[in-house]
């Protein structure tokens, strides 16, 4: 079965699902990766059945299911923060202090800077297409980037990682779309989504 799931979702929340359809259901996955803003593009090519995506309006011939947010947090290393940004994190600061991207279509980094700042921020950085790598990066003081929760909530209780503006994280509301007409296949793996999706990710709300 193929599906297109983003990075952060496979790397977060994603694969206990897929195990548990998997071992009630017996069906293998073909799953490929994009960005969230994008996964829904291979729907619309018919290249996969079903995805994870941030697009609420569904694809033609598709049915949509709110799955909830996925939160992130702008982190850093307290060396790094006490490095880059010794009087607070401002636009320019920013612009002096490395950022992580994943590839050219994520703009997290963007969306998050003019949400918390209510500014336009002029971002340069290191480029890496890999979720465990935003976050060892980070732990590493390589630079800053946007961490799932999920994934740092443990690191930011521990003092190991800290977040660049407290509190000011950034929901990305996802969706399961599902082809119209192989929903019935995708019974059991749309039911493991929701129930790993209501489990890990926030209600879905405004952005910060």
């Amino acid at each position: 079965m193929a599906v297109a799931v983003n990075a952060d979702s496979l790397g977060s929340w994603f694969l206990p699902a897929a195990a548990r359809f998997s071992e009630r259901a017996g069906h293998l996955l073909a799953v490929t990766v994009d960005d969230q803003d994008h996964t829904a593009e291979w729907l619309k090519r018919g290249q996969v059945l079903a995805a994870v995506t941030s697009l609420a309006k569904p694809v033609s011939g598709c049915r949509a299911l709110p799955l909830g947010a996925l939160r992130y947090r702008a982190t850093a290393s307290p060396a790094f923060l006490a490095r880059h940004f010794p009087s607070g994190v401002t636009a320019e600061a920013l612009a002096d202090a490395p950022s992580l991207t994943f590839n050219q279509k994520d703009l997290l980094q963007e969306q998050w800077a003019k949400v918390a700042l209510g500014c336009e921020a002029a971002l340069s950085g290191h480029w890496l297409p890999s979720t465990q790598a935003f976050v060892d990066a980070c732990l590493l003081g390589l630079g800053w980037g946007m961490n799932p929760d999920l994934l740092v909530r443990d690191h930011l209780k521990a003092g190991r990682l800290v977040e660049l503006v407290p509190g000011a994280h950034l929901d990305i509301p996802l969706f399961w779309q599902i082809n119209r007409m192989a929903a019935d296949q995708l019974v059991q793996l749309t039911a493991a989504i929701a129930q790993a999706a209501k489990t890990c990710l926030e209600p879905a709300k405004s952005k910060i």
